[in-house]
């Protein structure tokens, strides 16, 4: 783990410079916490090679820090978060409280050695491979990308997904929960989220839900798992990918096919696999549409 250690005279020195898109990768780390040199390269640069050169300089300068644990053969691609710097930029620039340092390092002494880490990751890699793709492919857009703590608000408790996102192809928009799966839970955790997805639809708030499953296997017996709980029809849209049927990771921007857009997608009750843009509507409805409609009738 890398910090630099930043006093108030420190942050003020470091601070000055700071470009639009220096700004925009703080606040992509403020809002996500934790991305690799790759994601912020897909969501903000553009390139690999600028992205990782324009964070190391970020890094000196402690508006970032940086971590990663040892790996045999290779080496993990570096995790980055806010620095000492970043964070009180962050702070000041939205009304916060400034942080002290010590907050700062125990904040990013917590993501580097916690489970959910890599988790937190993979929904994040989720999210800026979509954002890669539509560097390449104007009439596709990434319209909202929500944390897990910013949706769990809006869902009430009811369920809390990983993420919400709205994305938008030439077909229409996909407005829908995720769901990134590692396979730690049983088959029947995972079936019950559909359930409690079906609550949440019932309370106001109904969008398709997308699973990243790790292998097709698993995939299988998720939708096993759904259709018997379910033997007519899922409560709520479901959609899986499984991960092996992926391209290797690479360090392009744009992601390699097949990839989360490709027709690897199958929704549950089906037998064939679609496209993502496939899964779009041209009738959607914005979740905040559906949260104020909630609200009123609660």
């Amino acid at each position: 783990m890398e910090i630099r250690p930043a006093s108030r005279a420190d942050v003020l020195t470091h601070s000055r410079g700071l470009t639009a898109r220096d700004a925009e990768v703080i606040s992509y780390l403020a809002r996500h916490r934790v991305l690799t040199a790759l994601q912020l390269a897909r969501l903000v640069f553009g390139s690999y090679s600028h992205a990782r050169s324009r964070l190391a300089v970020l890094h000196e300068r402690g508006v970032l820090a940086r971590f990663r644990r040892d790996i045999w053969p290779g080496s993990q691609q570096w995790r980055y978060t806010l620095g000492p710097v970043g964070a009180v930029v962050h702070a000041a620039a939205t009304g916060a409280a400034l942080p002290r340092p010590a907050t700062v390092t125990e904040t990013v002494l917590r993501f580097a050695h916690s489970t959910h880490t890599e988790h937190r990751l993979g929904v994040n890699d989720f999210f800026a491979t979509l954002a890669g793709h539509t560097r390449d492919h104007p009439e596709c857009a990434l319209r909202e990308w929500w944390p897990e703590n910013e949706i769990a608000e809006t869902c009430a408790g009811i369920v809390r997904p990983d993420a919400y996102g709205e994305y938008t192809a030439a077909d229409g928009t996909l407005a829908f929960f995720y769901e990134h799966d590692t396979g730690t839970e049983p088959i029947a955790t995972l079936v019950e989220k559909v359930g409690k997805y079906a609550e949440l639809a019932d309370a106001g708030i109904r969008k398709p839900v997308l699973f990243q499953l790790p292998s097709t296997s698993r995939e299988h017996n998720f939708h096993v798992g759904i259709a018997r709980r379910w033997p007519h029809k899922a409560p709520v849209p479901v959609a899986t990918l499984p991960a092996d049927q992926l391209a290797p990771p690479n360090q392009q921007i744009t992601p390699a096919t097949p990839s989360i857009v490709d027709e690897l997608w199958l929704p549950a009750g089906h037998v064939r696999r679609r496209a993502l843009a496939s899964l779009t509507s041209r009738r959607t409805q914005p979740l905040e549409d559906d949260r104020d409609s909630y609200l009123r009738s609660a």
